[in-house]
């Protein structure tokens, strides 16, 4: 008699496993189906927009031409608030930036929306000048609310007219004319317009960094500073 009770606890009790067992896959299979679910839900997820980029040397400047199209399958609506559809930056090849669009041109306060069509673009031109000889990286986007469009590639300027140059900013001549002690020897440059913007910035003594220029008459221009620290 005591056989058979001792028999019958242990059958009970491999039949509850067996169940628990049964139970505890049936959940975790739940939960691997639930996590398919959701990544397939992501995997539909598309853009919107597509950015492209060419840029091509053309004699001594860089054209660069940017476009971002409507893939959506519905019209969308673009919102500017600068008067800037687009802007770009332009890195060295140790990652400084150099240069900027929006830096040299003037925005406005006025607001302007582009409807775009389905499979239409929003296209930007820019020109890339004052760049010496080197390797850059190029990063352009929209100045948009709803989309930025970003895109960025690597180029080479091989012909350039411009040369870096630094010294010590020894002082002002005239309004158009700055002295530079250039490794020992002070050297007179023009300035060009936004040159002359910057110099308000920049104190005797400092150090200087810029891009310069050499005209048909020998006479070397600064084109833009890079100001150091001391």
């Amino acid at each position: 008699m005591a056989n058979k009770k001792i028999y019958f606890v242990i059958s009970t009790a491999l039949l509850f496993g067996l169940l628990t067992g049964c139970g505890t896959s049936t959940k975790t299979n739940g939960t691997n189906d639930r996590t398919k679910t959701e990544n397939q839900k992501k995997e539909k997820v598309t853009a919107k927009f597509i950015p492209s980029l060419e840029i091509k040397e053309d004699t001594h400047d860089m054209t660069v031409k940017y476009a971002v199209k409507n893939i959506s399958g519905k019209k969308q609506t673009l919102t500017f608030t600068n008067g800037l559809k687009a802007d770009f930056i332009v890195y060295d090849q140790n990652g400084k930036k150099v240069k900027q669009y929006s830096d040299e041109v003037s925005a406005t306060q006025a607001t302007l929306e582009i409807s775009l069509d389905n499979n239409k673009e929003v296209k930007q031109k820019f020109t890339i000048s004052d760049l010496p000889n080197g390797q850059y990286k190029l990063e352009v986007f929209l100045n948009s609310k709803e989309e930025k469009g970003k895109t960025e590639a690597e180029f080479i300027v091989k012909n350039s007219l411009y040369t870096n140059g630094s010294g010590q900013y020894v002082g002002q001549m005239d309004p158009h004319t700055i002295e530079v002690n250039v490794d020992g020897n002070k050297t007179a440059f023009q300035l060009s317009d936004e040159a002359i913007k910057q110099l308000t910035s920049i104190k005797e003594g400092d150090q200087i960094s810029f891009v310069y220029s050499e005209k048909e008459s020998g006479q070397n221009t600064i084109e833009r500073f890079f100001k150091e620290s001391k």
